[in-house]
């Protein structure tokens, strides 16, 4: 075999390079305050065998400027590198830079409320915003941040949560997502669910098999909301093999929930009972026994803010 020497030929212009990416290495400042830092253990063997190891590390930022995630300079994006010494050799490993520890928080803050078919702008809500003209409404939103402290304070033993029921555009939905992200500020998730299209969904998830995994997601959610319960169509499936069964896992574990509906408890219960086959007044009486256990109503008054 052919000594390399041989192949590409003695060159002095290949030294001479070899030389000056040497010299301009070391000489690198962050190189350079390494080397001295560590004089006693660095030979000049070591730099020479290394050479390309320091090279990366010169080429690299090493100190964080305030640029965000997506245009990290580095070769490993989103960190920066440490450089050290292990068995006379240089090596680097890289350390997680603070582009993207904020990356990752934002994200991780991103998916704190996971939502089926909500609005955006009511996603958006803040308990803040609430108006508060009429007393019932403050009531509402003195309740609502009550229970965030509460949950924040993990004392959900016996918590009730809210079920909001009233005319169209009052708020109710603005009230419960301004509550959910009430808790994610705490890094508290929640999900939300506007139930008569998730319900829509669910049939779909016979077709490929994803029913049990999307059902068991909303009825084992940290804090669940179910926005419009009784505007979906009652059928008997819908009724004893999705609404009951998700209301009795939360009640049996206690898991914080919260409704809006247009129906109060007596309407809402009359729905429950009627479905195509008849009426059924037991099996509606049954699901609002596990309502009236996890939450407290409270029937939210005012004009219609949407047309506002």
């Amino acid at each position: 075999m052919k000594r390399f020497d041989d192949i590409i030929g003695k060159s002095k212009g290949l030294d001479k390079k070899i030389a000056r990416i040497k010299h301009d290495v070391i000489n690198d400042p962050d190189v350079k305050s390494f080397l001295e830092a560590h004089r006693s253990e660095i030979t000049n063997s070591m730099i020479e065998r290394d050479l390309n190891i320091l090279q990366e590390y010169r080429d690299q930022q090493k100190t964080y400027d305030g640029h965000a995630y997506k245009d990290c300079p580095n070769f490993v994006q989103g960190h920066v590198p440490e450089l050290y010494i292990e068995n006379n050799h240089f090596k680097i490993r890289y350390l997680q830079c603070p582009c993207k520890l904020k990356h990752d928080e934002e994200k991780y803050n991103a998916n704190l409320i996971t939502s089926h078919h909500m609005q955006r702008n009511t996603l958006n809500a803040q308990l803040k915003d609430i108006y508060m003209d009429q007393r019932e409404r403050l009531d509402v939103a003195m309740a609502a941040n009550e229970i965030c402290e509460r949950i924040k304070n993990g004392s959900t033993e016996n918590l009730k949560g809210l079920y909001l029921y009233g005319p169209f555009g009052t708020g109710k939905s603005f009230i419960l997502c301004a509550l959910a992200n009430q808790l994610k500020r705490e890094k508290i998730p929640s999900t939300i669910v506007y139930l008569p299209e998730f319900i829509r969904d669910l049939k779909s998830g016979f077709s490929d098999n994803t029913f049990e995994l999307r059902l068991k997601k909303v009825r084992e959610a940290n804090v669940l909301i179910l926005d419009d319960i009784g505007a979906e169509e009652t059928t008997t499936w819908a009724r004893d093999e999705v609404i009951g069964p998700l209301l009795h896992y939360r009640m049996v574990h206690e898991l914080p929930t919260f409704f809006s509906s247009n129906l109060n408890f007596t309407e809402l219960e009359h729905h429950f009972s009627l479905t195509r086959q008849g009426a059924e007044e037991t099996k509606g009486a049954r699901i609002m026994e596990r309502i009236k256990a996890l939450a407290l109503p409270y029937y939210l008054v005012g004009k219609n803010y949407r047309d506002s």
